[in-house]
């Protein structure tokens, strides 16, 4: 076994594959001072869809009409990663309580 590629570009060419790489470098990169005023979810999908244009242009793949596709790809992939629910929840859940007395909600914040 050869440990010096764990990450192929076959691999990346899948969605699983791209997903894992999103992941890594938006953790990877999330805390650098000018990446932490972009929220998490749309660094994601800028890490996403150069993920998937780049993995394009190594496999001889890519056509201007092609990037439309990697444009909702690169949605389906930033779902994956950040957790669909982020997106489609967390504006429809209870807001949590911030003080609780007697089990008795007395306030909720924002």
């Amino acid at each position: 076994m050869d440990f010096n590629n764990f990450i192929s570009v076959d691999y990346l060419k899948t969605f699983m594959g791209t997903v894992v790489v999103t992941m890594l470098m938006v953790q990877f990169f999330k805390e650098l001072p000018w990446i932490k005023k972009i929220p998490t979810k749309y660094f994601t999908f800028i890490v996403a869809f150069f993920n998937i244009l780049i993995c394009s242009l190594l496999t001889n793949s890519f056509t201007i009409t092609g990037v439309y596709l990697m444009f909702i790809n690169a949605m389906l992939v930033t779902f994956t990663s950040t957790g669909g629910y982020d997106f489609a929840i967390s504006k429809i859940r209870p807001k949590a309580p911030t003080e609780i007395n007697s089990n008795v909600v007395t306030e909720f914040k924002e």
